[in-house]
């Protein structure tokens, strides 16, 4: 019975130190990952945490970012209204960590995406090794139909090998055309009925 327990809690310990490992890395993050957030701006953030309180922080831009979730190994900060970043520990086959680090901005309710990697002491890592870019055929494309003057553009929501905000399932990749032809009345292309 004592072993268990001391299995118990060492593995409650190891536990804990993973979760404050993560923590420790957010809090050592280079200010070149998150510009807008200084060292003091993070530790805020994470004291918040502890005291069960918002987490959030004034930025260097004087709006707020807040953490929306921050566990072992993810975190979800909304930066801005029009920015936010994911980060997300990674283990490789051999057993080392990166972190995933995903930053997104919104331009008109838009999302754009990029990813980066970086080692466990925040070093750069080469993103293509990491993840395979999707031939952009897959995304959209654009045909004009010369003797109608058709415009039809396909857009597919290509599979994903990521997953955010810490799980779920994934989209299913989905197809959508639509047809547009040039409008002489308004000067530019209307969709087709």
């Amino acid at each position: 019975m004592k072993r268990i327990f001391a299995l118990f809690v060492l593995s409650l310990s190891l536990l804990v130190s993973h979760a404050q490992s993560f923590k420790n890395l957010f809090l050592k993050m280079p200010q070149e990952v998150c510009p807008v957030l200084s060292e003091y701006n993070r530790l805020e953030i994470v004291d918040n945490q502890k005291h069960d309180k918002t987490m959030q922080t004034r930025n260097l831009f004087r709006t707020f970012s807040t953490m929306k979730e921050l566990t072992d190994d993810y975190a979800y900060l909304v930066v801005s209204p029009q920015s936010e970043k994911e980060f997300k520990m990674l283990t490789k086959h051999d057993g080392t960590r990166i972190i995933m680090v995903i930053s997104t901005i919104f331009c008109d309710n838009t999302p754009d995406s990029s990813v980066a990697f970086y080692s466990t002491d925040w070093e750069p890592l080469r993103t293509l090794d990491y993840y395979t870019l999707t031939n952009v055929d897959h995304f959209r494309k654009i045909t004009i139909d010369k003797d109608t003057d058709q415009l039809t553009v396909t857009a597919t929501n290509a599979p994903l090998l990521l997953q955010t905000h810490g799980g779920g399932k994934t989209n299913e990749p989905f197809t959508l055309h639509y047809t547009l032809r040039w409008s002489t009345e308004e000067s530019r292309f209307i969709l087709n009925d």
